[in-house]
């Protein structure tokens, strides 16, 4: 359980279409599907991954009062996730299809944020976690980057994930963003860090996290079933994934379940952590993003999260 430490996580709440075709797709075809209906969204995994270990949280998202929107709320509040609703127009969705091997593609009717109004919902915070979608959003990531680096000393940042892509200005706009906001600790998958450090596609893990150390007291790469990287004060900790049996069913929501323990594990200790301490954080978030993947939905529940734990708030 993290006591003593109130969180407020800054992202999507989306209502994900997940689909899983029986057969290969054929233009004009009717493909049989196993087709699931859920809460997702980056910030929300990670808000409800926190409930779950025992973390006081708020989630920050745009939300808006339609069917999708009292969906979330209804999912979000069982959870024991508290919810500070940023006003718009309608609540996102996202449609997941998945592969044989349970990698997705996403179709995404994502909603902005209003930065003034993110900004009055951090004010009692301990750690702040935003994800890396709000800030690649091009109408409000400026803002809300300067809203992030307005926070107190004693309020700690962490930003994760996003999707980035190849694709040069707007992995600058991101670079700067992040350079703006100043995280203590930044979580992205190999193909997201390797766009931000420049590195060529298929480097190793190792080799894109070194590069990452400019852009937060912590920096970490991962990797999926080939482990994870992070950078800390000049220095390189790899750790190698879990051997889990089964095969993985869905990765959706498995880098938001790493986040999320890793943040889980680092807000109980000083900062910046010793080695030791990162070592076994990374590990621990390894075991729960492994665990995820072989559950079908963003927040399926796993074997470690018994139940929603009540917190004082």
């Amino acid at each position: 359980m993290v006591s003593g430490v109130r969180f407020a996580v800054v992202g999507d709440a989306t209502l994900d279409v997940t689909v899983a075709p029986d057969l290969p797709s054929r233009a004009a075809g009717d493909v049989p599907a196993t087709i699931r209906l859920g809460p997702g969204g980056q910030g929300a995994n990670v808000a409800v991954r926190l409930a779950r270990s025992g973390a006081a949280v708020t989630l920050v998202s745009a939300m808006a009062d339609d069917a999708a929107g009292r969906l979330l709320r209804e999912a979000l509040l069982a959870e024991h996730v508290a919810v500070a609703p940023v006003a718009t127009a309608r609540s996102s969705i996202v449609l997941a299809l998945l592969d044989a091997d349970g990698e997705r593609t996403m179709f995404s009717d994502r909603r902005g944020l209003d930065p003034p109004a993110v900004a009055a919902a951090l004010a009692d915070a301990t750690w702040i976690h935003c994800s890396g979608y709000a800030l690649l959003d091009d109408e409000s990531g400026d803002a809300l980057a300067e809203v992030l680096a307005a926070r107190t000393a004693e309020q700690r940042l962490s930003v994760a994930g996003g999707s980035l892509a190849v694709e040069p200005g707007r992995v600058e706009r991101f670079a700067r963003r992040l350079r703006i906001a100043r995280p203590q600790l930044l979580v992205l998958s190999l193909d997201e860090a390797a766009a931000l450090a420049g590195n060529p596609p298929g480097s190793r893990v190792a080799a894109v996290a070194s590069r990452l150390g400019g852009f937060a007291d912590v920096a970490v790469a991962t990797d999926g079933s080939r482990g994870s990287s992070a950078a800390i004060s000049a220095q390189l900790v790899e750790v190698a994934a879990p051997g889990l049996p089964g095969p993985a069913l869905d990765s959706t929501g498995s880098g938001d379940a790493y986040a999320a323990a890793m943040i889980a594990t680092l807000a109980r200790g000083e900062w910046p952590p010793g080695r030791d301490e990162l070592e076994g954080a990374m590990q621990r978030a390894s075991e729960l993003g492994a665990q995820v993947a072989r559950v079908v939905g963003a927040q399926g529940r796993v074997a470690a999260e018994r139940g929603p734990t009540r917190v004082q708030r």
